[in-house]
């Protein structure tokens, strides 16, 4: 039997690009948005990859089946698949990019203690794809407080539990507010994710700029969420996210302008100026929500993107990834939309769709 080397690009790339042909196109995502009934968008879903899911939801619940976790299922195994597919410095990479998750799941884990969620409701959306299993995440799933599950995972000796230790004293004096703790863990997150990118190979710089890409969003974010916050120059610099593009002095000096217009168009990046003008009309017309929705597609953008690079680099695995978080994010939206009965032509104007390039793979 032919030996695979996991240790490059050449076996799992084939692989994803073999994931990625079941993705699902635009139109396909217009049937399912005009399907009549139930029992039509339920014969759609299982002419898709997500039909054991899809089934298994609707044996345990007929009635109300839940796609939600359904998806959830088949995320986590898509990206299990790569992970496994991958040995030595893909690997190191790939499971760079999937230890967000596991921010993710502690947040998640974090917001249902805080909302006095249970167990069972905090499990059903994690998704255990990073360096936390999910049996750890149930224990701390099941701890009684906030405090029980930050020991907790000091005691199991989980990294971030330092961040949230360190930010805990905060969070007590701020009213119980839980942006300091994921604060404080997006921080720890990122300066740890991006110290572990050693090099300037081709591989890691990919990673690098969406990470740093991620960074300078938030930032930017942020900027927009604080204007006409009366704060003192300590307490705005404390907001920013270190790693981006962004230094302190400018961090600063977008804050003092107070004006999402002059932040947008300040901004010192040229590179981030188209869609910053676009994400500005979306605000204008909306609100707050869909400027940052405009920088959440264009992160999906930039991902799907890096497909297109090089047939032989992590960047097919970054497209993918990208791409398959966009689509399930499309599904969740467009199956809650069926449920509570809402209009059509509302639901494709929340869709979004990243474009596939000439000559790129179905």
């Amino acid at each position: 039997m032919a030996r695979v080397d996991l240790n490059d690009y050449v076996y799992v790339n084939a692989r994803v690009r073999g994931m990625r042909s079941h993705l699902l196109t635009r139109d396909f995502f217009m049937r399912l948005v005009e399907a009549d009934g139930f029992e039509a968008l339920h014969a759609l879903l299982e002419q898709t990859i997500y039909r054991r899911e899809a089934n298994e939801a609707f044996l345990l619940n007929p009635v109300r089946p839940d796609y939600d976790q359904a998806l959830t299922l088949n995320l986590i195994a898509a990206f299990r698949k790569i992970l496994d597919a991958v040995g030595g410095e893909p690997r190191r990479l790939v499971a760079t990019l999937l230890s967000r998750y596991d921010v993710q799941n502690i947040k998640s884990v974090l917001r249902g203690k805080h909302g006095d969620a249970t167990a069972s409701e905090i499990t059903n959306i994690l998704v255990p794809v990073g360096s936390l299993r999910l049996e750890q995440l149930e224990v701390l799933a099941g701890q009684r407080e906030i405090r029980d599950v930050i020991n907790t995972m000091h005691a199991q000796q989980i990294k971030y539990a330092r961040p949230l230790i360190d930010a805990y004293p905060d969070f007590t004096k701020k009213d119980h507010d839980l942006a300091v703790l994921e604060l404080a863990l997006d921080k720890y997150f990122y300066r740890d994710a991006i110290g572990q990118l050693k090099g300037k190979g081709t591989n890691t710089e990919m990673v690098r700029q969406m990470l740093v890409g991620e960074v300078d969003m938030r930032n930017i974010s942020t900027l927009v969420r604080i204007r006409g916050v009366r704060l003192d120059d300590g307490e705005v610099e404390n907001l920013r996210i270190p790693g981006g593009a962004l230094s302190a002095d400018e961090f600063l000096h977008l804050d003092r302008l107070g004006d999402i217009v002059r932040i947008v168009s300040d901004y010192p990046d040229p590179r981030y100026r188209k869609v910053l003008q676009k994400a500005l009309a979306e605000y204008q017309e909306v609100d707050l929500v869909a400027f940052d929705r405009e920088l959440e597609h264009e992160m999906t953008r930039r991902g799907a993107a890096m497909s297109n690079l090089d047939v032989l680099s992590i960047g097919v695995i970054i497209g993918f990834m990208w791409q398959k978080n966009n689509e399930v994010i499309n599904l969740r939206i467009l199956l809650r939309g069926k449920a509570m009965d809402r209009p059509q032509a509302q639901i494709r104007s929340d869709l979004f769709f990243v474009e596939r390039e000439e000559g790129q793979a179905a």
